[in-house]
């Protein structure tokens, strides 16, 4: 008698879906302020780009890169998702084309790419858990003219965040 395997995994399950759109939903409320019909909006690391296909619907255009042509290629999207395959260091887009970017967690090699697609007075917004004298540093190093820091949506000033050793929500200003 042959006996079958059990069915394999969904690759992306309900419970996953529903999970990617409640973090999604909760990302675009925190992104929202920086946010009008005229921004154009990037999301490094943009996966399956729920963020992306969201505030695609806020704003002139929305990027949403990724290194996996695989997940961004599948799903649809409205006429200005635009979605681009990177090395995962680069930033393939022009000069001073961006007004917000986003990432769920910060990679330091990326930062003068990001900085470099920021139009002057562009914010970029992300994580890091690292100590707050070496992410100024690196944010400076890049290009960036201003750094802030969050932890649980209030902005404390970096005196203190040098002292924390929590996971900090940056938003760096060109």
């Amino acid at each position: 008698m042959l006996v079958s395997p059990a069915p394999a995994a969904l690759r992306f399950s309900a419970e996953r879906l529903a999970r990617r759109e409640r973090d999604a939903e909760r990302e675009l409320r925190q992104l929202r302020a920086a946010l009008d019909l005229h921004s154009v909006f990037l999301e490094i690391g943009a996966g399956d780009c729920t963020l992306a296909r969201r505030a695609a619907g806020y704003v002139e255009r929305a990027y949403a890169i990724d290194i996996s042509e695989d997940i961004m290629g599948r799903l649809g999207g409205p006429p200005n998702l635009v979605r681009v395959v990177h090395d995962g260091v680069r930033i393939p887009l022009p000069e001073a084309s961006i007004d917000v970017a986003f990432s769920r967690s910060l990679i330091i090699s990326q930062l003068p790419g990001v900085c470099h697609a920021l139009k002057d007075g562009g914010v970029y917004f992300t994580s890091s858990k690292g100590p707050a004298s070496e992410l100024r540093e690196v944010f400076l190093d890049a290009g960036f003219s201003a750094l802030r820091f969050y932890v649980n949506r209030l902005r404390i000033p970096y005196l203190l965040a040098r002292l924390l050793d929590d996971p900090f929500r940056v938003v760096g200003v060109k």
